[in-house]
């Protein structure tokens, strides 16, 4: 038997088969066969095979390469050198129509820019607190609560205090229990041999919560990276606090954090604390950017005791926070049937809560910064449903500019149908004008995107008071580099597909003889069915523009109850200096009155109680609170209906009640209710007056039952009405002049001295609605541009398509307004259609979001009839220009080729 013949690799012979040219292959690979043996002889058959591959790779070359596999053959869609010429012709067939092109670029810039604003918006508000370790097993404990014998819950998103050290020993599964509180406090620093340092309280209205008092398990659910001191047991003894290293180094200056260990630290003037560890802030996007730690069990040690009570079942506070950590594998299901059960033991008259029942629950982590329903002391709720309408505006504007795009487009067919055809004939492939018109459309995206990312972090600039702090587009993220590509690809699609697929289609023998073939009734029915989706989009946003608008006003104007003219309010450090500056302040010429107050009848500052009241049966009922001198009343003109203010006091005596308090008591008559008893913290008070309603939260509330007292440790801040009559702007900026004097004498070294306009405060209070406005005005503008130059395209279209037709028209003796009205009678029908399709959609979506106000207009038809003629009209205009030129043309030129 003979031996067999060594052979090269078969998978070398089958790439050098691949790539040769024809007519050199046979000559090269008998050649390598041959020298592979040879080699085979001299240096084996590894070695030889290892050539082999080597001499075919080498054959790499212009020379031997492929040039024609098949007589006439194209060359290929993506070889280089065609995309380059096609990049080329594209180019010059946009120069050549600079003002479609400029009209095209305009609108997708303007959608490619919003969405790339909207998208840095939606993903900043996604990346709240996505980055802790097992994440998905971190719930905070929140609740439904119920106060009274009616049988209605409401959320909460806080727990009695009594119920983490519960929960520790009932409920299982549960690797981590850790709860916290919100500390509101001035912070003073102890220097040795040099005066003290005072750092004022945060502004609540400005700054984030800072400080917490903690339990050490806080930091087993919560992970940070520890520069000093003990990880495990730092926050286990009393006064002592954690700081993170930016605070620390705010409060001591430069240093080792090492040497920030031991130093001190007052707390509420006097919860004096030491510096027991240094941890490394968070660099990411959190709720939870707390920067002081005071140890748990300094409350049972000092006087926070007897605000903070530990041991308190009846009663919730929204500064005391309760998070867990599941333990692996555990279900969610499992933990909130323990919950429920945990509920059932501790809350209800068996219990020892009386009508006081709250019924537990778990919130992901992952939901606290969305929810609006749980509310607390510390997180920013960003309202997710407004996210989700951010998206579909953001894409329904890249829609819109993308069939702007279409409609231009195609009306430039007649333009390009005898290059289409020509084109056929000297061969080109159908794919080859898709690959043609589809870079045309790639150039002009590829500018609009250079565009919109020089315009993105000037528009987040114009728009910064409408936006959360902190947001600002970064261009080298792996993040935004891929959603730059998927805006792109999405883009050059959806504007370029329709319209290659379209012009590729032609007929050589029918375009070369200058014909369309465009006119076929289906492509008509979708071009215009682009227009009626555009300015169905557009009408909706008009109609929420008004909308908006009209409740906007509709808050600002609205009778609220009280006074809020030229009144300041200030928020003062604790302590029995505020009685001080308020007497001072009383004295100053330009002040009419001035009231020691919690905050105004209607700010951000919200409290809800318990009072209970005996009539036909013990009944709690819950309330809003209202806390101020004898002088809140009479400052802010809350009307009284009944009885009479409560006389000034030191301590807390009498109680004045709203009108829907007095009526839940069981009271026809505001009188009736004058000397009745109410109990609040287990002691009862006298009734001694009846307001009027006042509106005591935002429209998006009804007026709740409330009662106004004075409660001294509670009156921390100051209502300053100032006196007008007969004064101009100097007179007013003097007196202020002089109350911040007079605030620098009483607090020299506490805070700064910071003042809100009441009607400023209150106008705050709607920012969502204001930036919803804005939202929704911006939107219905870019939209309506955009749907415009649309319908500039479908004119300009329509107006080539009937150059005859109105060309015999003037022969026969039609005027330029009958020819006018006749090629604008179709763009009005096609708005017609928008409105009757887009009314019904704005109806239901403003009804849904004027359920979320007690007090709000109603949905009249006067404005969807109004955002009809608005819309009919920007038609008009824009269809105006194209079918005046048409008109005017002379027929000569429309009918010589006849």
């Amino acid at each position: 038997m003979s031996a067999k013949i060594p052979e090269p690799p078969r998978w070398a012979d089958r790439l050098l088969e691949f790539f040769c040219a024809p007519h050199l292959l046979e000559e090269i690979q008998g050649d390598l066969y041959e020298r592979f043996q040879r080699q085979v002889q001299l240096f084996g058959l590894r070695s030889a095979r290892q050539q082999y591959i080597w001499s075919v790779l080498s054959f790499l070359k212009p020379f031997a390469l492929k040039r024609k596999p098949q007589p006439y053959s194209n060359t290929p869609l993506f070889h280089p050198a065609m995309l380059q010429n096609q990049l080329k012709i594209a180019w010059r067939k946009l120069w050549n129509h600079k003002a479609t092109a400029a009209i095209n670029l305009l609108g997708l810039t303007l959608g490619i820019s919003a969405c790339l604003v909207l998208g840095v918006i939606i993903h900043f508000e996604l990346s709240f607190d996505r980055f802790h370790p097992d994440q998905e097993r971190i719930y905070r404990v929140v609740g439904q609560a119920k106060f009274g014998k009616e049988n209605t819950f409401n959320p909460i998103g806080f727990v009695p205090r009594a119920v983490p050290a519960s929960l520790r020993e009932e409920v299982k599964d549960l690797e981590t229990v850790a709860s916290f509180h919100n500390l509101e406090s001035n912070v003073v620093v102890l220097q040795q041999g040099k005066a003290d340092k005072v750092f004022p309280g945060r502004d609540m209205d400005k700054d984030p919560a800072q400080i917490i008092v903690a339990e050490q398990s806080y930091f087993n659910i919560f992970k940070y990276h520890w520069l000093a001191g003990d990880p495990e047991g730092a926050l286990n003894e009393p006064y002592r606090v954690v700081l993170t290293e930016p605070k620390a180094r705010f409060y001591f200056g430069t240093g080792d954090p090492q040497s920030f260990i031991g130093r001190e630290l007052i707390y509420r003037d006097s919860i004096r604390t030491t510096v027991s560890g240094i941890i490394a802030p968070w660099t990411e996007r959190t709720d939870l950017g707390f920067t002081d730690f005071i140890s748990a069990p300094t409350i049972r040690a000092s006087r926070l005791k007897n605000e903070i009570n530990l041991d308190e079942w009846n009663d919730i506070w929204s500064a005391s926070q309760l998070f867990v950590k599941l333990a692996p594998k555990t279900p969610e299901a499992q933990i909130s049937a323990q919950l429920s059960a945990f509920g059932k033991r501790h809350f209800g008259p068996k219990a020892g809560t009386g009508d006081f029942v709250v019924d537990l629950q778990l919130q992901p982590l992952s939901d606290l910064h969305f929810n609006p329903a749980f509310m607390d002391n510390y997180s920013r709720k960003a309202h997710l449903p407004t996210l989700y309408g951010l998206a579909g505006v953001a894409l329904f504007i890249l829609i819109i500019a993308a069939i702007n795009f279409i409609n231009l487009s195609t009306a430039q067919a007649s333009q390009r149908s005898r290059e289409v055809g020509m084109r056929k004939v000297l061969g080109s492939s159908r794919w080859s004008l898709i690959g043609q018109f589809m870079s045309e459309t790639l150039i002009l995206t590829l500018i609009a995107l250079v565009v919109a990312l020089i315009m993105a972090n000037p528009i987040l600039h114009i728009f910064q008071s409408f936006i959360p702090a902190g947001i600002h587009f970064t261009l080298f993220n792996p993040t935004v580099l891929l959603y730059l590509l998927g805006i792109t690809l999405v883009t050059v699609f959806l504007a370029g597909f329709y319209p290659a697929i379209i012009l590729s289609a032609y007929r050589p023998a029918i375009a070369l003889k200058g014909a369309t073939a465009l006119a076929g009734s289906s492509r008509s029915f979708l071009r215009r069915g682009l227009i009626v989706f555009q300015f169905t989009v557009s009408l909706i946003f008009i109609i929420g523009t008004l909308m908006v608008g009209r409740q906007l006003n509709f808050m600002r104007n609205k009778d609220l109850g009280f006074s809020t003219d030229q009144i300041i309010t200030l928020n003062t450090p604790r302590g029995e200096k505020s009685l001080v500056l308020a007497e001072k302040v009383r004295q100053i010429a330009g002040v009419k009155q001035v009231a020691t107050q919690w905050a105004a009848p209607l700010s951000q500052n919200y409290a809800l109680t318990k009072l209970t009241y005996n009539r036909e049966g013990k009944k709690e009922i819950e309330v809003s609170a209202k806390i101020g001198d004898a002088n809140f009343i009479p400052m802010y003109q809350l009307k009284l209906m009944a009885g009479r203010n409560y006389y000034p006091s030191d301590t807390l005596r009498e109680l004045v009640i709203n009108q829907s308090l007095a009526k839940m008591m069981g009271f026809k008559q505001e009188a009736e209710a004058i000397g009745q008893l109410l109990n609040l913290n287990g002691r009862d008070y006298p009734v001694v007056g009846v307001v009027a309603d006042f509106h005591e939260n935002t429209m998006h509330q009804r007026i709740k039952p409330t009662f106004i007292a004075y409660i001294p440790n509670m009156s921390g801040g100051l209502g300053i009405k100032l006196s007008v009559a007969g004064q101009n702007m100097s007179d007013l900026q003097a007196t202020l002049s002089k109350i911040q004097s007079t605030w620098n004498a009483v607090y020299p070294d506490d805070k700064k001295f910071e003042y809100t306009f009441l009607d400023h405060a209150i106008d705050q209070l709607y920012s969502r609605e204001q930036k919803l406005a804005t939202l929704v005005n911006t939107a219905a503008a870019i939209a309506v541009l955009i749907s415009c130059l649309g319908l500039l395209g479908l004119a300009t279209f329509t107006a080539e398509q009937r150059t005859k037709e109105i060309g015999v028209r003037k022969v026969l003796g039609a005027s330029i307004s009958s020819i006018v009205l006749m090629l604008s009678r179709d763009f009005v029908l096609l708005v017609g259609i928008a409105i009757l399709i887009g009314s019904p959609i704005a109806w239901w979506g403003l009804r849904k979001w004027l359920d979320n106000f007690a007090y709000r207009v109603q949905l009249e038809w006067w404005v969807f009839a109004l955002a009809g003629v608005m819309a009919v009209g920007i038609a008009l205009l824009t269809v105006s220009f194209q079918s005046l030129k048409a008109a005017i043309r002379n027929p000569v030129e429309s009918l010589k080729g006849e």
